[in-house]
């Protein structure tokens, strides 16, 4: 968490918004809670940017039927050597099984 900026912020477009430090904690400590693991491909910088292709599994997942979730994208934003943003665009397919299993 050291490497967040306080107001940063976590988003999955169309499905969840984290806001601050305290929160994104919170969040990671779930994914924690769940065993979740990210793969990431292509990773690809850019000025203050990093943004690549992840893969997520966790327990919850399993349980609600979902083996992984895909994201097209994922960018992290840098400034002044903190994370400002990260921003998750998640794959349609990805999308589509997440409202089912909720």
């Amino acid at each position: 968490m050291a490497l967040f900026d306080e107001e940063a912020r976590f988003e999955i477009p169309g499905r969840l918004m984290r806001c601050g430090k305290e929160e994104i904690r919170q969040t990671e400590e779930w994914e924690a809670a769940v065993h979740d693991h990210l793969r990431a491909g292509d990773l690809v910088e850019a000025d203050a940017e990093v943004s690549f292709r992840a893969f997520e599994a966790n327990d919850w997942l399993r349980a609600v039927g979902v083996d992984e979730l895909r994201y097209t994208s994922m960018t992290f934003e840098v400034r002044d050597g903190r994370i400002t943003c990260v921003t998750a665009a998640l794959a349609p397919d990805s999308y589509n099984a997440m409202q089912r299993a909720h």
